[in-house]
């Protein structure tokens, strides 16, 4: 189990570093960084200051160790807008982002895995058909579109929730569920044609000739469809974790989404890529939770990559 932790581990080191380094040179293929953080109206000795105040001037490769030496010490340079350091600027919006893309993905979790699995069971009924149908209409639905129809029903007529805003449980609750829509039904579709594949095996068929109790044989049932639904469900956590933008600009929700709207119109490059980083260090890391619980649920990928580096260093 340790060699599999540490194999997983170093594969999202080095992801992580490609991302990074991949956005190191993007933000400078678009031309001189100094001109276009200076004013219009700047002179020539002003960006010439600017380009050296941030460390512009260096040779390419100083700039690129001085920028790994800041992600690895979280000193993600300073953000020319708000002037402040972009570690004190995204990480409170990151925490406002985990606590929206945490709501939304406990409801996408907790019900899509209800109604897939009911659905898997009950395959051909009425209520199956009901949930492929929801299914359909929830990958259809655009997040904003739907949290337009929310704000409609549930703040202006019935007047039940806010619209807008971060006070309070129940502001989260419109913007979780708009953000929850799209994964909730992904969830479902994957969960039911995992437990529909599994209930179909001979395994479970004689299961249920020799009489096993309904529990046990529900818990075999979830614990063999589960593999497939955690790999979705970590993808679809990262998305929601980096694809918050809309949502939180429509609910005015002070995320990572608005913060990175606000830095586009700034023009502030430090803070964007401060964002792009700290996204995709979640994104990895989620993943690498995912492939630790893949260990957990199946010892079989743990036995079999733990076996690969015996059988690669076998004799023929």
């Amino acid at each position: 189990m340790t060699r599999y932790i540490l194999n997983r581990l170093l594969q999202g080191l080095i992801a992580m570093w490609v991302i990074v380094t991949i956005v190191f040179f993007l933000a400078r293929l678009g031309g001189d960084a100094a001109a276009l953080l200076a004013p219009a109206d700047a002179t020539p000795e002003q960006v010439e200051a600017i380009r050296i105040s941030y460390g512009l001037d260096q040779p390419i490769y100083l700039q690129y160790l001085d920028y790994l030496r800041g992600i690895v010490t979280l000193d993600l340079g300073q953000s020319v807008s708000y002037r402040q350091p972009v570690t004190d600027l995204v990480v409170p919006a990151m925490l406002n982002t985990a606590r929206l893309a945490l709501s939304g993905f406990v409801i996408a979790l907790v019900v899509g895995v209800a109604l897939g699995a009911v659905a898997g069971m009950r395959a051909g009924s009425r209520y199956d058909q009901a949930v492929r149908a929801l299914s359909v209409l929830g990958q259809s639905v655009p997040p904003f579109w739907l949290g337009m129809l929310l704000v409609l029903l549930f703040s202006i007529t019935l007047g039940w929730l806010p619209a807008f805003g971060s006070e309070g449980f129940t502001s989260l609750i419109l913007p979780a569920c708009a953000l929850a829509a799209f994964p909730l039904a992904s969830i479902a579709r994957l969960t039911r044609s995992s437990v529909l594949e599994i209930v179909g095996r001979d395994q479970t068929l004689f299961e249920r000739a020799k009489g096993v109790a309904p529990a046990v044989l529900v818990t075999h049932i979830l614990r063999n469809a589960s593999l497939p639904v955690v790999t979705l469900a970590g993808i679809q956590l990262g998305a929601m974790f980096s694809g918050t933008i809309v949502v939180e600009n429509l609910f005015a929700w002070p995320g990572v989404g608005q913060l990175a709207i606000q830095a586009i119109q700034a023009r502030d490059y430090a803070l964007i890529q401060g964002i792009v980083v700290i996204n995709t260090l979640v994104f990895v890391a989620l993943l690498f939770l995912v492939d630790l619980s893949y260990g957990w649920l199946d010892p079989r990928v743990r036995t079999h990559s733990s076996a690969e580096p015996q059988k690669a260093g076998a004799p023929a």
